[in-house]
Formats: structure tokens, sequence, C-alpha cells
């Protein structure tokens, strides 16, 4: 009867922990320069970024960027195309100032108002435009005003003041409750003439 002897190669207890402390050197080596830089950005040694591996943490921090996109519409020939645009919305601060630089204009006038006369100066506003305004008389006398406002198209002659008073200055600000045309008349009083300068600021046009 033959037997076959198998001789099964027995590691020594040394030989395993070796080969396990090269499996762990290894494993850190690949943590610092691979694993590191690429998931968490965090590269020591300087070789991430020299393999680039540290623009694949970088790109998956960054915020999603807003993007155009032109796609072909299925209803489209091959010459038309639909375009798709992504937009961020607007901050707050952007839509003031866009609302404060478009078609924005200023004006300084003078206006030389008789003695015992009355003078009318009005601008042409649409609905809800912002107006800003500051008039005074060039001597500091006091004249009496109405600031008013009369709707486009109306022939009824109704009109509707905001401000009735007498003074030599006045410095505000107006929302236009319609379209139509916006201003002031002053009433000279006195026995010589009075010149009012007059400041205007916002989307409108000069009446006179």
């Amino acid at each position: 009867m033959q037997t076959n002897n198998i001789d099964v190669q027995v590691q020594s207890t040394a030989t395993l922990i070796k080969a396990s402390i090269i499996a762990t050197v290894i494993g850190v080596v690949v943590l610092i320069i691979a694993i590191l830089p690429a998931e968490y950005n965090i590269d020591p040694t300087g070789i991430g970024k020299a393999m680039g591996l540290t623009k694949i943490a970088q790109a998956a921090n960054q915020p999603l960027q807003t993007q155009s996109l032109q796609v072909q519409s299925p209803q489209a020939t091959s010459n038309e195309s639909a375009d798709i645009v992504i937009n961020t919305a607007p901050s707050v601060a952007e839509i003031q100032q866009a609302r404060e630089h478009s078609a924005v204009r200023s004006d300084t006038v003078q206006v030389l108002i008789p003695s015992g006369k009355g003078i009318e100066y009005k601008l042409l506003l649409n609905s809800y435009t912002h107006l800003e305004y500051e008039w005074k008389t060039t001597n500091d006398a006091p004249l009496y005003f109405d600031f008013h406002g009369e709707p486009q198209g109306d022939t009824t002659g109704y009109y509707e003041s905001y401000n009735i008073s007498s003074a030599n200055q006045v410095k505000g600000s107006l929302t236009t409750p319609f379209s139509g045309s916006h201003g002031w008349y002053w009433k000279n009083n006195s026995g010589s003439a009075i010149t009012v300068q007059l400041t205007t600021k916002g989307q409108y046009l000069v009446k006179g």
C-alpha cells in the first residue's frame, strides 16, 4: 500500500508579523498620498496636489454653479433649437441697483416766478414710479406751493394734492399713485420776482 505524504508549509509567527507590518505601512501610505487628498483635500506631503487628487475633493465641495443649457426641442427642425437657461434669482441688492440705474435721469432747473404770479412745472411719470426731488428759493423767500398730480387722459379736471404749504425749501420723494403729470404750482405773493432751483431724480419726461 502506497502512502502519499503532502507537506504543508506553515509560516512562522515572525513572518506573519512582518507581513502585517508591511500591509499596515502600505495602507497608511495610500491613505496619506491618495485617500486624504482625494476625499478631504488634506495633502500633508504635496504628492496629492501634484497628482491632481486634491481637485476631486475641491470639486465635490463647490456649490452648484448657474448653467446655461441648450437642448434640441422635440418639435424643432434641424435649424431650430430651444434654449433653457437656468439662473439663480437676483438678490435684493441687485434688484435695487437695477431699479436705480435703469433709465434714471437727474435734472436741475431754475424757474423764475414773477411778483404776484403763479407758475406750474410738471413731469410725466408712469404709475408706481419713484421720484426724488428738492427745491429752494435762491433768496430764501417763502412761496405758496401745491405739489400735486393729474391722471393721464383725465378730462374732468381732477387732480390729487400731495403737499400744500408755504416754504422756501422742500426735500422729499414720491411714489406716483397713477400715470400722468406730477409737479408743482408755486405762487409768488411778494413784491419782487423769486427764482426756484429745482433738482429731480427718477424715471420721467419733462413736461415743463
